[in-house]
């Protein structure tokens, strides 16, 4: 019985250590500033209106996918993205686009600014995969640029694409990811050139 108060002082002792050491969330974002630029040229003469991108529900959070197995997607513990993986593609593709076209318009401006075309992506997959010993960067989109007046698509096509990660760290997996995420836009920026001959 002398010793209850004792056992008492150290066990909120412990419960305050365990509180106050819970691990810190590392937040990650897609970087394309950090590559070399492979598609240069003068800006396009067009108005993009970037639509907001259609998701899968498991990317409507900020949450960083992995699959380590088939058929199996679960978050990251103490990881995510600076913004739900729609929302930070949608702002990537506008600023990635930005400096290379007439005008790039966000979805809300769809009824107030006159645009030549529209972006639509829908996500797929962006996902740390692990398959075997050996983890992958997975990126998995389809896309449509259509006229406003309606027609035939300026460019349209999906990108499916997994990039092999040295040792599967979170570091290294949000850098191949941004390298995914700019292999694409560089390919829709080629096929956007190619439509304004």
């Amino acid at each position: 019985m002398k010793n209850r108060p004792w056992l008492i002082v150290c066990a909120l002792f412990v419960l305050c250590g365990c509180a106050a050491t819970a691990p810190k969330t590392t937040v990650y974002t897609l970087e394309l500033d950090k590559f070399e630029e492979t598609v240069a040229g003068e800006a396009l003469p067009f108005a993009v209106l970037v639509e907001n991108c259609g998701v899968r529900d498991a990317y409507k959070t900020k949450a960083l996918i992995a699959s380590p197995a088939p058929y199996e997607l679960t978050k990251r513990a103490n990881a995510e993205w600076a913004e739900s993986a729609g929302t930070l593609l949608n702002s990537t593709i506008q600023s990635y686009l930005s400096p290379r076209c007439d005008k790039v318009l966000p979805p809300e401006w769809k009824t107030k600014v006159g645009y030549d075309f529209s972006l639509l992506v829908y996500l797929e997959a962006m996902t740390q995969v692990k398959r075997g010993q050996n983890w992958f960067a997975v990126l998995r989109l389809s896309y449509e640029a259509l006229p406003k007046g309606g027609g035939a698509a300026f460019a349209s096509g999906r990108f499916d694409k997994a990039l092999p990660l040295e040792g599967g760290g979170l570091e290294t997996y949000a850098a191949a990811q941004s390298a995914l995420v700019k292999e694409w836009l560089d390919s829709l920026l080629l096929k956007l050139k190619n439509a304004s001959k």
